[in-house]
């Protein structure tokens, strides 16, 4: 009893004196003059946690074609969708609805911090890894954009494979082995929604990757000091209850969009069978590719509207030098907000009708995004050199 007594005084008093401890040991220092849109990063992990949560327990009650082969489903119960109704149901698949432009909402927030305060340039290798992600974020939010499988839906899946139908050589071929069949139809379902759900689990290794390498530098800081541990406060019980104020307003937005109005940003198309005979007469995707759309829309050849979307990317990602704050520069943060604007307006000629006038308005404004970029990556590199050499 004695000996018993001891080894518990010992052991109280090494968790006060761990408890006592101004450095804790699961702790990082973080530098001090960080604001909210530091909680961009934060907020996206979290909100890519909730999408694959929402997106495992909709998956296990999605219905494809294949499930009404194997179980003699009548195909008069309804075209592929969830297989079953009721409040949880319902909540489940408005959530993952809207937890989509919430990850694109914060995607781009946190794109557009790395570019207007330059911290890219402080490791670019998570830079890039973070477009690698951006990317692949795309093309899942399309998959999933698929698999409702009503009439837009349909005619953006139409659209898009078409462009890899137009690769030279490879074109035929690429085409056919993604589809599995030489025509867009119904067995595309099946095969969309093993990939959909295969990529998040790939996107969860993405941010995985993502994460190590940017503990292995540390965060940048607004204004981008090279010494970012000069003036430092721990990231729990600061910032890190800020991250989860956020993150519980964010999703209490959610969960307020899907229970009251889970249709705003749908179309009428949305609610009718695909048709391959009839058209709709403006064909436009989610919010978050309509830049693109206006892009790939703007110009007639489809090979080239790859390319400018590509350009667009290869622009954005280019991790020019330039570890200096965003501040320090007129020309960048006009730059800035001119991509930002342009970016929003292609948006909004995205989902205008295909005019002439419309198309002509969109490669403008096209143009004027990449020469934005072009200009503000130039004065990071100009601000570096002239920096390093003074």
């Amino acid at each position: 009893m004695f000996l018993l007594n001891k080894n518990f005084s010992i052991l109280l008093r090494n968790f006060s004196s761990v408890s006592n401890n101004p450095v804790p040991r699961l702790d990082w220092p973080t530098n001090s003059n960080l604001n909210y849109f530091w909680c961009s990063g934060s907020l996206l992990l979290g909100v890519m946690l909730f999408q694959l949560v929402t997106g495992i327990f909709c998956a296990i009650e999605y219905l494809n074609l294949a499930k009404m082969h194997l179980f003699h489903i009548k195909p008069t119960v309804g075209e592929p969708g969830p297989v079953m109704d009721g409040l949880v149901s319902d909540v489940l698949r408005f959530s993952h609805l809207w937890g989509a432009s919430m990850v694109f909402v914060c995607l781009l927030g946190h794109m557009g911090r790395g570019l207007y305060y330059c911290s890219y340039s402080k490791n670019p290798i998570l830079w890039s890894s973070g477009m690698l992600l951006y990317v692949v974020v795309l093309i899942e939010a399309f998959l999933g954009y698929l698999l409702p499988w009503h009439q837009m839906s349909y005619w953006a899946g139409v659209v898009i494979s078409t462009i890899f139908l137009s690769l030279p050589v490879i074109g035929p071929h690429l085409y056919s082995f993604l589809l599995g069949s030489y025509d867009f139809g119904d067995g595309i379902v099946s095969r969309v929604f093993c990939v959909h759900v295969c990529f998040g689990f790939v996107i969860l290794g993405l941010i995985v990757g993502h994460l190590i390498n940017l503990h292995k530098i540390g965060s940048s800081n607004s204004f981008n000091s090279g010494d970012s541990y000069s003036d430092t406060i721990f990231f729990h019980k600061g910032y890190g209850y800020k991250d989860i104020l956020v993150f519980l307003l964010f999703m209490f937005m959610t969960i307020l969009f899907s229970m009251y109005n889970p249709w705003v940003t749908s179309l009428k198309e949305n609610f009718i069978s695909p048709n391959p005979l009839a058209t709709p007469t403006n064909i436009k995707p989610e919010w978050y590719f309509l830049p693109f759309y206006a892009i790939l829309r703007s110009i007639e050849n489809k090979i080239g509207g790859l390319i400018a979307v590509v350009m667009l990317l290869v622009l954005t990602w280019v991790p020019v030098p330039g570890w200096h704050s965003g501040f320090e520069s007129v020309v960048r943060r006009l730059s800035f907000w001119l991509l930002s604007g342009s970016f929003l307006f292609l948006a909004f000629l995205g989902s205008s009708e295909p005019t002439e006038f419309c198309q002509f308005v969109s490669l403008l404004t096209s143009f004027l995004f990449c020469l934005s970029m072009f200009v503000l990556k130039c004065n990071d590199y100009i601000m570096f050199n002239t920096g390093s050499k003074s």
